[in-house]
């Protein structure tokens, strides 16, 4: 538990802007019942914690807001481990900023943003990744990130993190207890059962880190950006991801002026899918300004597709320009073979790109789609999604490599050295441990604390 001073009272409305048939505005701290006791108005004598108490919110010249159910949570039994209550109201935006303001009045401030869900890290309700877990769920965009999310949130990660901490602390002791004790009969360890012991933790460690870019992608997406000549099916390709006809479809080249944008779900990771103008030289001066939108968003792409006409023996100019840009971005990129139903003449060989990954496909029928789905989550490093139950973020991922760094340390030190000093094995285990201490909330900052419920909305 982590035992704080007594805080401020806090409230916040819990619930999105709107009209609703339900509004909630949540209050936690100290002076919960002294502040309900003022504006609630109901004939139970006393607030039973967790029961549901009808009456109505009065403003301070005693005339009714709404009426309203309260539940009040007695600390340490609530969410954030104190006093806290949910008031229920009818879900208009002015009822809820009007009883907002009166509990305002009323001795509370108004709530930061996560501080809720900070307020229940810091007594000890939720460790550090299940705080962040709450804000990942909320913003799921994928079935498969909302059960990832709640799976870290009922401590997935930590049952993970944890044991492999104790062990690092344990091993830290034993170390410890050889420099202190050395002329007694303390148990100590002897080099080859910590390194065996260590080279299990890094193995762990590892198989952790393997996950990172399937965390990224679940939790950021990935954006792929769609480029090729005119007229050579980029929007068809577009629509056919897509699954439905979002893109103007036309044998004129050109038809696409600008970027369009949707979002999609491979195997539960959301993909952000621009559709970019035919990238040439134009003096059309919209058509320019597309162009320029288009190569913009290169820049800003996870990956990219150039899109080639196999059914053209030869490779055009513009194809060839083309090749130059995305091979200058560096980013991942495949190349997709379009319009197979009307037979392949273009021979790969002639792509002007080392060990370009090339997948055939046609717009029109569907056919190869599913390839290419599956291979746009191999570029980019995702892992099939399904049965993983952790995959960690990129907070995480800089505190494991940090905890690699120092577990690699330990072992090159083992093997390799002359000469064995506890002293100098101690630093290196040590800064593994805090790392993984870190992830966990164990040992961390206002500033990083601050920095991860930034992010959340007001109310949770």
């Amino acid at each position: 538990m982590r035992n704080q001073k007594k805080r401020d009272t806090i409230a916040a409305i819990a619930t999105p802007y709107g009209e609703s048939a339900i509004g909630i505005v949540r209050l936690s701290g100290h002076k919960t019942v002294e502040i309900l006791k003022k504006i609630f108005k109901t004939r139970s004598k006393n607030l039973k914690p967790r029961y549901a108490h009808y009456g109505l919110i009065m403003d301070k010249e005693g005339q009714p807001i709404d009426e309203a159910v309260v539940i009040y949570y007695k600390a340490p039994h609530s969410y954030t481990g104190e006093d806290m209550a949910e008031i229920n109201l009818h879900g208009n935006p002015l009822i809820l900023k009007k009883v907002l303001n009166l509990l305002l009045e009323s001795g509370a401030r108004l709530a930061e943003p996560g501080e809720f869900t900070k307020r229940a890290f810091l007594n000890g309700k939720l460790d550090l990744t299940q705080a962040e877990a709450v804000a990942e769920l909320i913003g799921a965009k994928t079935e498969l990130a909302r059960k990832l999310a709640l799976n870290q949130l009922q401590g997935a990660l930590s049952r993970e993190i944890k044991p492999l901490r104790e062990e690092l602390l344990m091993l830290l002791a034993l170390v410890e207890s050889s420099i202190e004790f050395e002329e007694e009969d303390i148990p100590t360890i002897e080099k080859d059962e910590l390194q065996r012991r260590l080279e299990k933790i890094l193995k762990q460690v590892n198989k952790l880190l393997q996950t990172a870019a399937t965390g990224k992608a679940l939790r950021q997406g990935i954006k792929l950006a769609i480029v090729g000549k005119p007229n050579v099916g980029k929007s068809s390709l577009f629509n056919r991801l897509l699954g439905s006809e979002r893109a103007i479809v036309t044998d004129i080249a050109g038809t696409t002026r600008d970027y369009i944008e949707e979002t999609i779900n491979i195997k539960g990771i959301p993909i952000s899918l621009i559709d970019t103008a035919g990238i040439r030289e134009t003096a059309d001066v919209v058509e320019k300004i597309g162009v320029q939108r288009s190569l913009q968003k290169l820049k800003e792409a996870d990956l990219i597709i150039l899109v080639l006409d196999a059914s053209n023996p030869d490779l055009e100019e513009e194809d060839l320009k083309l090749i130059n840009l995305v091979k200058e971005t560096k980013k991942p990129l495949l190349v997709v073979l379009n319009k197979i139903d009307k037979g392949q003449k273009l021979d790969t060989k002639k792509i002007p790109i080392p060990n370009v990954e090339v997948v055939k496909v046609s717009a029109k029928t569907g056919e190869g789609i599913e390839e290419l789905k599956e291979k746009i989550l191999q570029k980019v490093g995702v892992q099939t999604a399904e049965g993983g139950n952790i995959y960690i973020s990129v907070r995480h991922e800089q505190l494991l490599k940090k905890a690699k760094k120092a577990l690699e340390n330990a072992l090159t030190y083992l093997r390799e050295g002359e000469f064995y000093s506890p002293e100098i094995l101690m630093l290196d285990l040590r800064e593994a441990a805090e790392a993984l201490g870190e992830i966990l909330g164990e040992i961390t900052t206002e500033d990083i604390l601050g920095q991860i419920f930034s992010t959340f909305c007001i109310g949770k």
